[in-house]
């Protein structure tokens, strides 16, 4: 398995929590995991500033780093495995590896044997540090008993004292941890308003609660269980299973909301759509309404904190995207609405119609004249699908206000319109409803609490807005899907095996099958528009999903031409 920068990327995303960090190494998959696994418990650069302040001004601070770092794998190894039983599973092998390559130095420094030893002791063989550090790898070791940040500093700080020449003067002192907990009001007082910003900031701080801690992403993700445990009867297992499904559900809600379908109609669209490559996935459709819980307030603040973002990007320059929403508008009625939704009428007033002159004479009828009506009832229904994963994490305020600007041209011209973002966690197919077809205009604005996350899997999603478009009436559905055209869903890697299997999504297999499904599309008579929000090297797959129906918004201020000429075009293959 290739492991490009965007891969590892998204593998640090997931098990790490942080959208906001980046993965700074260069190994594979594992080793993401790993570092995404430490920066998780050490939240707020907390352990790279302590090493900074430790270490930047002695010679031997790379030895000390190493200690810190081995110490930090044990500590939080437990976790990892907990979470991610497809990373324990590959852990023998990347250790081999790295023992590897570090015997094959000719010469080692002490914190490549430090590494070389440590890995030894991970791929099962036996050590040979020899007396001078193997005191030393004893105690690295027993740091998988380390029970809470704190007594990991104190630990670390005591290693270094003893085996290391340091600066007396230097300090171990580590910041004092922000505590998670909230304290009620009395009973007599009424619960305090919330500082959302405040909230976002102190609770990304939090280690030991890790349903707050996870932005979980199918691409790297595992239902967790207790594989220690042997299942012996079919009873069991189905128990087993149950719990793990309903654990797994639980996270789903704290992170997206609960969902805003029935579960028999859920059921129903998964019977329908789930099936080839996608068997075995389920759907979870919400509207980003959160249960009363700490968890769940903690994901949906972090949804606020990106909506108020977003939103000052937009009112900075609002005169500009009022103007694109103007000019969209009007594209999009004189091209699209004039001649499908206006018809000539008799009235009181307007043009002489010569013909119904004989009904003035005979009948004394004033409604001789004929002018235009627009039809309430229109003939378009347009749906928005926005790429809401975690590589669109660099841009969301971007897509957000592109997604914005549309449907508001949209409804401003009373055509029923629907937006939803989609991603993935483990299993579930996430469909974020901002607005529905028969909604307030003001339901747009829901489109600013955009947040990318997770995973994506394209064709899903085009299946179930395929599906679901029959439920609103009208002559011509068009479907806008914004993305960076690169579907990603990696299930294998910490997937429970027992649970059922969902293939990886990824590749030219995952391209293949969205370019399948926007065609399945057009043959039912829709329309179908990409709108690009990637990088230039993407630009193949997203040529190849859409063909020539996608547009690419470089400058904000020509978004209303170019989505309203390429919309255009699509609209009137169909007729």
């Amino acid at each position: 398995m290739t492991w490009t920068d965007k891969r590892r990327q998204n593998v640090y995303w997931t098990v790490g929590g942080n959208y906001q960090r980046r993965y700074q190494g260069e190994g594979d998959g594992f080793d993401a995991a790993e570092s995404g696994m430490i920066d998780r418990a050490f939240p707020k650069n907390r352990l790279a500033n302590f090493l900074a302040k430790n270490t930047e001004n002695v010679s031997n601070g790379k030895d000390m780093n190493a200690v810190a770092r081995i110490l930090a794998l044990q500590y939080t190894k437990a976790d990892l495995y907990e979470e991610r039983p497809g990373i324990k599973a590959m852990a023998k092998d990347a250790y081999k590896a790295r023992y590897r390559a570090l015997d094959f130095l000719n010469k080692r420094d002490m914190a490549q044997e430090i590494e070389m030893q440590y890995a030894a002791y991970r791929m099962g063989k036996p050590m040979s540090a020899g007396t001078f550090l193997e005191p030393l790898m004893r105690k690295l070791i027993a740091g998988d008993k380390i029970k809470n940040e704190g007594e990991f500093y104190d630990y670390l700080a005591r290693l270094w004292r003893e085996h290391f020449h340091v600066n007396p003067t230097l300090t171990f002192e580590v910041e004092k941890k922000i505590e998670d907990k909230e304290t009620p009001p009395p009973p007599d007082q009424p619960e305090p308003k919330k500082k959302r910003r405040q909230i976002v900031e102190t609770k990304a701080e939090k280690i030991e609660d890790k349903d707050t801690e996870i932005i979980e992403s199918a691409e790297f993700s595992g239902v967790i269980r207790d594989t220690s445990k042997v299942v012996e009867s079919d009873a069991s297992i189905t128990r087993t299973r149950a719990d793990s499904e309903a654990r797994t559900l639980n996270r789903v809600r704290k992170h997206y909301g609960k969902e805003c379908l029935s579960p028999a109609k859920t059921k129903k669209i998964e019977s329908a759509i789930a099936t080839g490559m996608h068997q075995g996935m389920r759907l979870h459709v919400t509207k980003g309404n959160f249960e009363q819980d700490m968890g769940a307030r903690f994901f949906e603040d972090q949804i606020l904190a990106q909506r108020q973002e977003t939103e000052a990007i937009y009112e900075k320059d609002r005169h500009i995207y009022e103007r694109s929403i103007f000019e969209l508008r009007e594209i999009i009625r004189k091209n699209l609405l004039d001649d499908s939704s206006q018809e000539a009428v008799r009235a009181a007033n307007g043009a002489v119609d010569t013909g119904l002159l004989w009904r003035h004479v005979i009948l004394g009828d004033d409604r001789i004249f004929k002018k235009n009506s627009f039809e309430q009832e229109n003939s378009f229904a347009v749906d928005i699908l926005v790429d809401m994963s975690g590589s669109q994490q660099d841009r969301q305020a971007e897509v957000a206000i592109q997604g914005f600007l549309i449907a508001e041209a949209l409804t401003q011209l009373r055509i029923p319109t629907r937006v939803m973002g989609f991603c993935n966690l483990f299993n579930y197919q996430i469909i974020r409803i901002f607005r529905d077809y028969k909604d307030d205009s003001k339901e747009n604005r829901e489109i600013f609490s955009y947040k990318a996350s997770g995973s994506n899997r394209d064709g899903f999603a085009l299946r179930y807005v395929f599906n679901t478009m029959e439920e609103i009436e009208s002559d011509t559905k068009v479907l806008i899907v914004l993305s960076d055209g690169m579907p990603n869903d990696l299930l294998s890697i910490g997937l429970d095996t027992a649970k059922g299997s969902v293939v990886d999504y990824e590749g030219e297999d995952a391209v293949y099958d969205t370019a399948a499904e926007v065609l399945q599309g057009k043959l039912k008579q829709r329309a179908v528009l990409g709108v690009f929000t990637g990088e230039d090297k993407e630009l193949d797959q997203e040529r190849l999903i859409f063909g020539t129906d996608f547009v690419r918004i470089k400058d904000l201020e020509r978004f209303s031409v170019v989505v309203g000429k390429y919309l255009k075009s699509v609209v009137e293959r169909l007729q």
